[in-house]
């Protein structure tokens, strides 16, 4: 990875004494791309999974659509995409497929209608199958989550998928709309894949969500990365947090 990728590192005070007692410091590790990789854009694998039930109709349903629309024609045709939505049961809108006909995607897209109850783990299934299908090193790997009501009898089964996803190597996006879904499931599922849960309040911010998360698939340049901490002795690390 030597030219990849730069380390800078920052105490979170300047001195640390030495002293007979334990003390407690924190240092920010900032891993960012050399100049050698400004231009370097790994191809994508994305699928998006995504909640068309019965609560979805009318401005939610309309501002997922056209969010959906954006991405497709932010990506590449080197980039992969798959569709799922679910209600009570879940439907393959569009397999995972290159994305050389945006054009027909967002056909099928504007032809998502809203209908049904809401049980989570069958769109996540799908999606995983199809995101699975186009696995490779060489390619970034998400799936995007949203809904905007709870899940009925299937948390458990969503908590393991969310870690199926994580050994799979393709973090979820949890994002939960409006003020009528379960948080604590949706954070679950997030760390169980490594990947993040967001809010959002209201319909118009679909889009913005939906471009922060293409942003950072595209802003990335190495996969699996692992950092190796050699301490003196003595020194012991407490937690590891992303930021």
């Amino acid at each position: 990875m030597a030219g990849e990728v730069s380390l800078q590192c920052t105490m979170g005070k300047p001195n640390v004494p030495v002293t007979n007692t334990q003390q407690l410091a924190y240092v920010l590790i900032e891993a960012k791309p050399t100049g050698a990789m400004a231009d370097v854009q790994m191809p994508l694998n994305f699928s998006l999974v995504l909640d068309h039930s019965g609560s979805m109709a009318g401005e939610k349903l309309q501002n997922l659509k056209e969010a959906v629309k954006l991405v497709l024609d932010q990506m590449q045709p080197q980039d992969y995409v798959s569709l799922i939505i679910f209600d009570d049961k879940a439907q393959v809108v569009s397999p995972s497929q290159p994305v050389t006909n945006p054009a027909h995607l967002k056909s099928l897209v504007d032809g998502i209608k809203d209908g049904g109850g809401t049980e989570m783990s069958r769109g996540m299934k799908l999606g995983l199958a199809e995101v699975q299908k186009a696995l490779d090193p060489s390619r970034v790997s998400r799936v995007l989550l949203l809904t905007d009501g709870q899940t009925w009898g299937d948390e458990d089964q969503c908590q393991q998928l969310g870690g199926d996803a994580g050994r799979l190597g393709s973090p979820i996006t949890a994002l939960g709309l409006g003020d009528d879904w379960n948080d604590e499931l949706l954070d679950a599922i997030a760390n169980a894949s490594g990947g993040l849960s967001d809010f959002i309040d209201v319909p118009h911010k679909i889009q913005q969500h939906f471009q922060s998360t293409l942003r950072s698939m595209q802003a990335t340049v190495v996969n699996n990365a692992q950092l190796v901490l050699r301490l003196v002795g003595g020194i012991n690390p407490r937690q590891v947090w992303r930021v």
